[in-house]
């Protein structure tokens, strides 16, 4: 009598794993953060568009990474005032600094129509970010381009230029500030 070979020796195993396979993953926790915010530089994308004069008027946009606990980054109405006043009035800063060495920025500054000097900065407002998964918060990367930048850097040519950059979230929470790779003119 031969003998008894079993032609699929492992089914019950591998249908034990399909079973049990996305009931161990459902248990995975997602990610958490601080309820703060935190950013990252990633790059700068410096481009130029060419003009009928022949020049080119350089553009550029920054991308850094940013992750946030409770996910309240951005508004929903731009126009909403309290509680944001002061320096949280817009959610996103940029300030732009020469750079004199590899440890050492300087802010640009420029008068007002008073007279007073104040350093160039540009304010903006982040549109609201809905969080996708459980426990609300966000990750995710932003590419944001720089307003002004040509007259930027026909103002400073010849020098080498960075920004700082930080951003508030809804709960007033101001992240990190970060800097760009140095941009030469």
């Amino acid at each position: 009598m031969p003998p008894k070979v079993r032609i699929f020796p492992r089914l019950p195993l591998l249908a034990t794993f399909c079973v049990l396979a996305p009931l161990v993953a459902s248990c995975v926790k997602p990610k958490t953060f601080p309820i703060e915010p935190y950013i990252e530089f990633r790059q700068n994308i410096l481009t130029y568009t060419p003009t009928a004069a022949g020049d080119s008027v350089p553009s550029l946009e920054v991308e850094f990474y940013f992750q946030d606990g409770d996910g309240d980054i951005g508004r929903i109405n731009e126009n909403e005032v309290f509680p944001y006043v002061g320096d949280s009035l817009y959610n996103l800063h940029f300030q732009l600094y020469k750079v004199l060495s590899d440890s050492l920025l300087e802010s640009v500054y420029l008068p007002d129509t008073t007279g007073e000097w104040h350093p160039i900065a540009y304010h903006y407002h982040l549109h609201y970010m809905e969080p996708v998964n459980a426990n609300h918060s966000l990750s995710g990367l932003i590419r944001w381009k720089v307003d002004d930048f040509a007259i930027t850097a026909s103002m400073l040519e010849n020098n080498t230029i960075c920004y700082g950059i930080y951003l508030y979230d809804r709960a007033l929470h101001k992240s990190n500030v970060i800097y760009t790779d140095p941009i030469r003119l």
